[in-house]
């Protein structure tokens, strides 16, 4: 029956069919997968030198259009920053004739780091690819939309859906979604919600899983999940571990901004990511601007191939990332072998500052830990923060100052504080670093 002809509405079936078409990516032999990068790259800077200010001056000092290679120059581009967004708003705008003010939606970040920033995007382009990706990444995981789905997030009204959303009801599919605001509930109460209703997926993000997952373990509670479906935050090796204990679940990560959308997606296979070559393309690069080898974590540089109504070329997004060597899924699609948080959370050496992906890859598997956070004061003092039901061990205590000896951090002063409850923000992200404009004095407590 897979091979019947089945109608399905406009909007699904271009969907489909743009599915389709990034998926052929996943195989295409590398010089022809360099080569639609070229030429995508080719058509957005055409349009963006010919509808916007901004990036007519921008591309035409890097060479446009004298310059035959697209490649090269974006790699003499200055970095496009949230402040160049933020200032040149107007600017940065490419509007073509006949784009409607009704086609245009406009995306704007969390301003976690201050003043938010907005792009523009063109809704019959952005729309049905960012579906098409959506529905991809469940085929790739093979995920059953016919069944039920939890969710749990901030924002969110406490309530029963009749489907995972409009792209799936389109097909058919009509699992059930339960959704549940991860604020006005304990995590006890979420373990009870989740153990009555039975989903065979949960949406939410890593930590909260990882904080249910211990929870269930704790109280000896069976509760089958198929996946975990990750979104808002960096997923940690002792997250997956836990998820997989408790619930038999396998933690899917995504990768994706508000500035552009999709940009990368967990192997089916492994645990790594790929990034979405058709939609984006991605740079690692060190302080210095040069490409970071395969390994070697640097600064997340994107470039958006879709974005026409206010192109983005070579955006620093502010995280830390590095490659990896291809992988043995069969996709050819590049790796990203680890996400490294953001680069406003490293720790300042006096080599420099330094990424911390050890944090949840070698903290999270160090038990009763269950949440961390760490601070650097002016004076380079750092202090962690740990969120345990009870007092470390003395091999605990060593085995947490040898992760951060082992990671070159061994000449700063290290002061571990014990927490029952970190005293977290509200909001959708934890940050699990902060940077503190004074010298450190201890808590009253350890004096």
């Amino acid at each position: 029956m897979a091979d019947v002809l089945h109608f399905h509405s406009p909007q699904a079936a271009q969907m489909l069919l743009l599915a389709q078409q990034v998926r052929a990516w996943e195989r295409v032999a590398p010089a022809e997968y360099q080569a639609l990068q070229q030429r995508q790259l080719h058509t957005l800077m055409r349009h963006a030198h010919q509808h916007s200010p901004f990036w007519r001056e921008r591309l035409e000092a890097a060479g446009w259009p004298t310059e035959t290679s697209p490649g090269a120059v974006l790699a003499r581009l200055p970095l496009l920053t949230r402040a160049d967004l933020q200032t040149h708003f107007a600017q940065a705008r490419a509007r073509w004739p006949g784009l409607e003010e009704a086609g245009i939606a406009t995306s704007t970040t969390s301003g976690s780091t201050g003043e938010p920033v907005r792009v523009e995007k063109a809704s019959a382009m952005y729309s049905p690819l960012y579906a098409a990706i959506s529905w991809m990444e469940a085929q790739w995981h093979q995920r059953d939309a016919a069944r039920k789905i939890a969710v749990l997030g901030t924002g969110l009204t406490d309530g029963t859906r009749d489907s995972w959303g409009d792209m799936y009801a389109a097909l058919g599919l009509r699992g059930p979604c339960v959704v549940r605001n991860i604020t006005q509930h304990g995590m006890e109460s979420h373990l009870d919600w989740l153990l009555a209703h039975r989903p065979d997926y949960l949406k939410c993000s890593p930590m909260a899983a990882a904080e249910l997952a211990r929870l269930a373990l704790a109280r000896g509670v069976h509760l089958p999940i198929r996946q975990v479906i990750s979104q808002s935050e960096r997923v940690t090796p002792g997250q997956r571990a836990l998820c997989l204990q408790a619930f038999g679940a396998r933690i899917i990560d995504r990768y994706s901004c508000e500035e552009t959308g999709w940009i990368a997606l967990q192997c089916p296979v492994h645990d790594h990511l790929h990034l979405l070559g058709a939609t984006t393309l991605m740079e690692i690069v060190d302080g210095e601007g040069k490409p970071c080898p395969v390994g070697v974590p640097g600064r997340v540089l994107v470039t958006s191939l879709h974005s026409f109504a206010m192109p983005i070329l070579r955006y620093e997004l502010g995280d830390i990332a590095e490659w990896g060597a291809p992988c043995s899924c069969g996709m050819v699609l590049p790796v990203i072998a680890r996400m490294g948080g953001r680069t406003r959370h490293q720790v300042q050496t006096d080599k420099g500052l330094m990424p911390m992906p050890f944090l949840g890859d070698e903290l999270g598997h160090i038990e009763p830990i269950r949440a961390f956070r760490m601070r650097q004061y002016t004076d380079g003092t750092l202090q962690l923060q740990i969120e345990a039901p009870r007092a470390l061990t003395a091999d605990e205590q060593a085995a947490v100052r040898a992760v951060f000896a082992a990671n070159g951090l061994a000449d700063l002063p290290l002061h571990v504080e014990h927490l029952a409850r970190i005293d977290w923000p509200p909001g959708r992200k934890r940050e699990e670093f902060e940077r503190v404009d004074r010298a450190f004095e201890p808590p009253p407590s350890t004096r």
